[in-house]
């Protein structure tokens, strides 16, 4: 007996749970997915996927052996870290080694697995991707980060990846509403960016070259003015690499030298102290803490309230109690 299709109303966030393996495929709108059952078992298949504006994000699981097979649209870049046994699978006909990120894209691939399957992906759109990679290390992207492959990567960076989308699928799932802002987007595309950036950069290192230290300080300078000219529209690291002219790694040296910080670390400061700004200013504008902070892109809000206690040595919640008191 078929399970019933559970379809989240928030056209951002789409999810099934299904025994019908067909229908599985079919709610995989434009991803041209083919799957077919290989080994004994009553099928379950559970399906999730969060649209994030030029990214989504996926998470996939079936419960007993099957081929994927699937003819990507060109814009697409996906990469997919497997949590199940990578033992008895296979990527595009070759064994799929530990440590191994799945880079679906260049044409036609495929999964086969014996047992059961556990993805997490990221799909990235194509062009924004390579645009920005081309902003984080001032090179052109490496033409086998574009190639249907499993490629070996660092154990570490495998592991934060595919923890850190998991979590943020998980996030979302729970809390829906961080994603309605744009700065929520923004902070979320980044991150994850970063995550397969830090993946990629072992299989196939981009060669950075460092610049001298006048020009790293000059692009920090460029980049400290425009945070705080336009520190609200919370600039990706991409975007403050093209602010500067320099690669994210440039980048880093010039922060550590000129303010002991990097810049995300910087960022995230400018971002705590314009949520008490806001909530210093609020006049009843807007009276829960969670909507101040989500227009500032933290959706982490436990992580949030205790990075901001840490800083002001004190919880957003005695900096709203003080406006009050004051009026």
């Amino acid at each position: 007996m078929d399970l019933p299709n559970n379809i989240h109303s928030n056209n951002k966030v789409r999810g099934m749970s299904t025994s019908d393996i067909d229908e599985l495929a079919q709610f995989q709108v434009n991803k041209n997915r083919r799957y077919t059952q290989l080994h004994t078992g009553q099928l379950q298949g559970d399906y999730l996927e969060i649209n994030l504006g030029k990214l989504q994000v996926f998470r996939e699981n079936l419960n007993v052996g099957a081929l994927i097979e699937a003819t990507p649209a060109n814009n697409f870049v996906p990469f997919a870290a497997l949590l199940s046994n990578r033992d008895d699978s296979t990527f595009c006909g070759k064994h799929i080694e530990q440590n191994a990120i799945l880079q679906a894209t260049g044409g036609d691939w495929d999964v086969n697995f014996k047992n059961h399957l556990n993805v997490i992906a990221a799909v990235f759109d194509r062009d924004t991707f390579v645009r920005d990679i081309h902003l984080l290390t001032g090179q052109e992207i490496p033409s086998d980060w574009l190639v249907s492959k499993a490629c070996l990567t660092e154990p570490l960076a495998l592991t934060q990846y595919a923890t850190g989308v998991n979590n943020i699928i998980n996030l979302i799932q729970v809390k829906p509403e961080v994603i309605k802002t744009e700065n929520s987007l923004r902070m979320i595309n980044d991150t994850i960016l970063r995550l397969v950036f830090n993946v990629l950069k072992v299989t196939t290192p981009c060669n950075e070259k460092r610049v001298n230290q006048s020009k790293r300080r000059q692009g920090v300078r460029h980049v400290m003015d425009y945070l705080h000219q336009y520190g609200q529209n919370i600039p990706t690291i991409p975007e403050l690499c093209k602010v500067a002219k320099l690669s994210e790694r440039n980048l880093q040296y010039g922060f550590k030298e000129y303010l002991g910080v990097t810049p995300i670390r910087y960022l995230r400061l400018l971002r705590l102290n314009g949520v008490r700004r806001d909530l210093l200013v609020n006049h009843g504008k807007k009276d829960k803490i969670v909507d101040v902070a989500l227009d500032w892109g933290f959706i982490e809000l436990g992580r949030f309230a205790s990075e901001y206690r840490q800083l002001f040595q004190e919880l957003p919640s005695a900096t709203l109690k003080k406006l009050n008191l004051e009026n």
